[in-house]
């Protein structure tokens, strides 16, 4: 006999996900008890395994005492995930309470299926704003497609699900900020770096095609010894050791552990950078003649200048054009990633190369008695301390005048909005503070981006298992797959490593090909120069008829529709396409961010210095295009 309630569940469920309706029709034996019975004030109350899953004496009270805690319930962007579906109560209190999203997420399925029998939740299943799921990815997957850079996220819970399943709620929550961290840095990359990267891709392909591949160098030092030098706190502390054992290992060092190395005489065979903007500080005053140098196509445009060694190109998957322009090559880039860490960089490189053991020194990923990095090294003056006042770990800036002379350089010392820039980099240091696990147990203060890395070094050694991984980064964060041990004991049987001539091998390409994709790449830019042009022009006029009349009218509604078309048409039509993508989207998100900023706004001052702020926008993005155009048409 059919079970109306069950089906009617299922059946709101179904529109999103059918998988889960199937998972839970093929439920017929169950390892759990369910019971249900009644509180003293007549409500039911579900006892799973003998647990009462709700207060035994006001279960709707105290779901209104916990979604009475979350603030700022109005809020349309937002989403509230409540861990664990019981008999509904929590999650009913936060739909009719909440005007943002609201993900259910109920790990066991065998509850879910006895709940969807007995509870009629269908009304509440089927609203758009409702989603409800029992898989960590798929909870990942609402929560990354339904938030943006502004969206607040929370994770609510009933006191007896915190004690059936405390570490999987702490799981899930940590989860959850990472990926959060890893979209905002995400977004960050795009509006930020993005379109530079693309830029110096498109600037140096012609030296792009004459310069040797890392994977050029595969298994030259088969059985031997790599040490990566990072610029985090446990660097200085090893400094005298890396010095003293120079001969047993080849030496992989990153951007800013450069200064500290070079004032203890410490010369690197291998530098590795990947950075779009402007590093040249990091290796201000260092003569790098003598090493090799590792680095990105979309690297900044300087490292092409610098005196070095050799140069080899470290092509990594999904990471700006290195997608279009390998494909366009034939270059098989399916193994190599940079995923954000120059440091990552190294360790490919270094597997490329056959290393039999690798070492991390000053990667710790956490910042270890309030020190972010190693003393010596380019940013040594930032520190993470706890605020008392606010009970929260904050970076700061020990001696804001030295840290901004390492951070830009010289060069840019005294450029426009230089204080500015140093000050907002380091709030948004701030904005990403996480905790992560520490060698020795403790949980450290750390940066999101660094969370997610050590999840991307221990992927790493799982899936290149035939290497010896070893961190020397002594008080620094856990990474899995990577045995702790002093520098000194890491080294012992290491032997030395004899000097070998590495090849210089250049590669040969299809330059006809490569032509027919610029020409191609070109016309599509052309377009786009048009259709931004028109909408920075309908910009104009919607400012200026705002500035006439100090508030929105008929016209202004007309003027922004159009505007919001034309950049949505560019974003449907061209977007699919990674070397328009990543030049394009830091101007498009940033321009309707404006726009959803302006409808927030009841001062006509800001309004219209918001409006100008997406005409600047508009007019930059035409810049940028205008050099894209340059640059393809070889001019």
């Amino acid at each position: 006999m059919e079970n109306k309630v069950l089906s009617a569940n299922l059946n709101a469920v179904s529109k999103y996900d059918k998988a889960l309706c199937d998972e839970i029709l093929r439920i017929n034996n169950t390892k759990s008890t369910l019971e249900l019975i009644q509180n003293k004030n007549g409500e039911y109350n579900l006892i799973f395994n003998g647990s009462a899953l709700h207060s035994k004496e006001n279960a709707k009270e105290e779901a209104q005492k916990i979604v009475d805690k979350i603030e700022d319930l109005e809020d349309k962007n937002s989403i509230r995930i409540v861990w664990g579906l019981g008999l509904g109560y929590l999650a009913d209190e936060f739909i009719q309470r909440s005007k943002g999203t609201v993900i259910i997420y109920e790990a066991n399925l065998e509850i879910l299926r006895g709940v969807f029998e007995i509870l009629e939740f269908s009304q509440n299943l089927a609203k758009n704003n409702v989603f409800i799921t029992n898989k960590l990815h798929k909870l990942l997957e609402y929560t990354d497609f339904l938030s943006d850079k502004e969206t607040k996220i929370t994770v609510s819970f009933l006191s007896s699900y915190f004690q059936l399943f405390k570490e999987d709620i702490y799981k899930t929550a940590q989860i959850v900020e990472r990926t959060r961290g890893e979209k905002q840095a995400n977004i960050n990359t795009i509006n930020k770096i993005a379109p530079k990267a693309a830029l110096n891709t498109f600037a140096n392909l012609d030296k792009i095609i004459k310069t040797p591949l890392v994977k050029s160098l595969k298994d030259i030092y088969k059985g031997k010894c790599a040490l990566i030098a990072s610029s985090g706190p446990s660097l200085e502390e090893n400094i005298e050791t890396i010095k003293n054992n120079r001969g047993k290992f080849i030496l992989f060092a990153v951007g800013p552990s450069l200064k500290l190395l070079d004032k203890h005489g410490i010369k690197p065979d291998f530098l590795c950078v990947v950075e779009p903007i402007d590093t040249s500080g990091q290796l201000e005053g260092i003569d790098t003649s003598s090493v090799n140098l590792i680095f990105e196509p979309f690297s900044n445009p300087y490292l092409w200048d610098l005196k070095v060694k050799n140069r080899f190109l470290f092509f990594s998957k999904d990471n700006f054009l290195n997608d279009w322009l390998s494909r366009i090559l034939n270059i098989d880039i399916s193994n190599l990633k940079t995923i954000g860490t120059v440091s990552y960089c190294a360790l490919s490189s270094a597997a490329v190369m056959g290393f039999e053991k690798i070492i991390l020194c000053g990667q710790n990923l956490a910042f270890k008695d309030g020190k972010c990095y190693a003393k010596g090294s380019a940013y040594e003056d930032l520190e993470c301390l706890l605020n008392p006042d606010t009970n929260k770990y904050e970076i700061k800036a020990k001696d804001f005048e030295k840290y901004k002379k390492r951070l830009l350089g010289s060069k840019k010392l005294n450029i426009k909005n230089a204080d500015y820039y140093v000050k907002n980099y380091i709030k948004q240091m701030n904005k990403t503070l996480y905790s992560v696990l520490g060698q020795d147990g403790k949980m450290l203060p750390t940066q999101a981006c660094y969370a997610l890395f050590i999840k991307h070094f221990e992927r790493f050694a799982l899936d290149n298992p035939d290497i010896c991984y070893i961190n020397s980064s002594s008080g620094g964060a856990q990474i899995n797959g990577f045995q702790n041990m002093p520098l000194n004991d890491a080294l012992l049987k290491c032997e030395a490593v004899s000097e070998i001539k590495i090849p210089y091998i250049i590669p040969q390409y299809n330059i006809e090909k490569l032509k027919e994709a610029k020409e191609a790449a070109l016309c599509k830019f052309l377009r786009i120069q048009s259709i931004v042009s028109s909408a920075r022009e309908y910009q104009e006029e919607y400012l200026k008829e705002f500035t006439r009349r100090k508030t929105f009218n008929k016209t202004t509604e007309k003027l922004e529709e159009k505007i919001k078309n034309i950049l949505s048409g560019l974003i449907k039509n061209y977007y699919g396409h990674n070397e328009i993508y990543f030049l394009c989207a830091s101007y498009t998100n940033r321009f309707f961010d404006g726009i959803k900023k302006i409808k927030t706004l009841t001062d006509t001052a800001q309004r219209q210095k918001t409006m100008l702020l997406n005409l600047n926008i508009l007019k930059g993005f035409e810049m940028r295009l205008n050099e894209a155009v340059n640059y393809l048409s070889d001019k």
